[in-house]
């Protein structure tokens, strides 16, 4: 039998390296867990701001409820900013070209949606300050 010739082969500590990466193999897991339950607990907040000054704050529960709020100013501008749930967008504005509506929805701690002619800024923050990736900033 083939198998036989190639056991006898295997010696004790083959056995041991090939033990030690499968267990190791799991380690990944355990650090990603233990990430994500951390990331959990972090409150995010969506802040928005018109011409620098914050008009409106939305805390991001998992509620299911629909939260609406509708900023206007002297100028006759408006935008309409929804929080469903965990994420949030701009479902109406008035400008003219409508790139804040057509932005994607912000659910993650640094995502913005920012409408130029109002002068609008909708930004999720976290408690914890978001450290850049290996020590990269956005400029290396």
């Amino acid at each position: 039998m083939n198998i036989m010739k190639y056991l006898k082969k295997v010696r004790r500590g083959d056995v041991i390296i090939v033990l030690l990466l499968m267990i190791g193999s799991f380690i990944p897991l355990g650090v990603f867990t233990y990430r994500q339950a951390q990331a959990d607990e972090n409150r995010l907040q969506v802040v928005v701001e018109a011409d620098g000054e914050v008009v409106k704050l939305f805390d991001l529960v998992d509620d299911g409820e629909t939260e609406t709020f509708v900023y206007h100013d002297e100028d006759g501008h408006e935008n309409v900013i929804v929080r469903n749930g965990l994420s949030v967008t701009m479902q109406e504005a008035n400008c003219s070209d409508q790139v804040c509506v057509r932005m994607n929805a912000v659910d993650a701690a640094g995502e913005t949606i920012l409408c130029l002619p109002h002068r609008v800024l909708v930004e999720v923050k976290s408690d914890e300050p978001v450290e850049p990736a290996d020590g990269l900033d956005v400029i290396s």
